[in-house]
């Protein structure tokens, strides 16, 4: 089996009470945003069918005590290159997050239209757009952004 672009991977309680795991890998012919609808679904499924998902896959709420928050979104002011090369690595600066801006993935702009954005400036996209990105946590237990999931113009 090739290595997968993208995976998910899910603890959760079933309807009988075991902990279950379940493990979804992107296929070469998926963009990002089908592959996160497929894993909305199927967490959706598994939620009608009884499952329950565990935080941190730890077996209990979540090992901080507090669970992952939702997806959240802030409205982008400037979208900057910060390493290129073969895997390059783009930043969404505004809303609380200004001065370091939030990861985001050349396939997300892609899907969002921003493809040929300038790699040597600060790029400001025309219109008002709002970025809903995802957040993990860190070494120390808090909640920090990881990346940007959807580019969505006003």
């Amino acid at each position: 089996m090739h290595e997968a672009r993208a995976s998910f991977n899910g603890y959760f309680h079933g309807p009988g009470g075991g902990k279950d795991q379940f493990t979804l890998r992107q296929t070469e012919q998926q963009s990002d945003l089908e592959f996160i609808q497929r894993v909305e679904a199927f967490v959706a499924l598994l939620a009608e069918r009884g499952w329950t998902p565990i935080p941190n896959g730890s077996g209990s709420p979540a090992a901080s005590g507090e669970a992952a928050p939702a997806a959240k979104a802030f409205e982008v002011e400037s979208i900057k290159l910060a390493a290129g090369g073969e895997h390059p690595r783009w930043v969404v600066k505004g809303g609380n997050f200004k001065k370091f801006g939030v990861t985001c993935w050349p396939e997300t702009l892609e899907a969002a239209g921003l493809s040929g954005l300038d790699p040597l400036k600060d790029n400001q996209p025309q219109g008002s757009w709002t970025a809903h990105y995802s957040e993990r946590q860190n070494d120390e237990g808090r909640w920090v952004p990881d990346k940007v999931l959807r580019l969505e113009r006003q």
